[in-house]
């Protein structure tokens, strides 16, 4: 694994993973670009898009779950130069998701700009 690799992985551990433990917009905020944006689809197949701000309002840490365990599985991380592509997956007991994150390296730091979230049913 590269350097670059590595520093994102960590990030997203860090602050993406981490902020999902902790349900804490805090540290959502050290990785997602103030533009970014988070699409996805409802269940009736409409799309959805999400701002930053209200994404982060999704979370309080004082209504954590802390019996969660929450794994995340990164399956490629893509850089060219600045920018990065990611797809990985992120689950507890409650939720599994595959996410693809748009990613740029800002002033030698990596932040998500965009996010694509697909839910993955048990039932498949």
């Amino acid at each position: 694994m590269n350097t670059e690799e590595a520093a994102i992985k960590k990030a997203i551990m860090d602050y993406y993973h981490q902020g999902h433990v902790e349900s804490n917009p805090e540290l959502y905020n050290e990785i997602l670009h103030d533009d970014w944006k988070f699409f996805y689809f409802e269940p009736d197949g409409r799309l959805n898009i999400v701002n930053k701000q209200e994404y982060m309002s999704w979370y309080n840490p004082q209504e954590a779950d802390k019996s969660l365990n929450w794994e995340t599985e990164f399956y490629y991380v893509d850089i060219t130069e600045n920018f990065a592509q990611v797809k990985m997956r992120l689950e507890c007991q409650k939720v599994k998701y595959l996410d693809y994150f748009q990613m740029v390296k800002l002033d030698g730091k990596w932040w998500i700009v965009h996010k694509m979230c697909q839910p993955v049913r048990s039932d498949k």
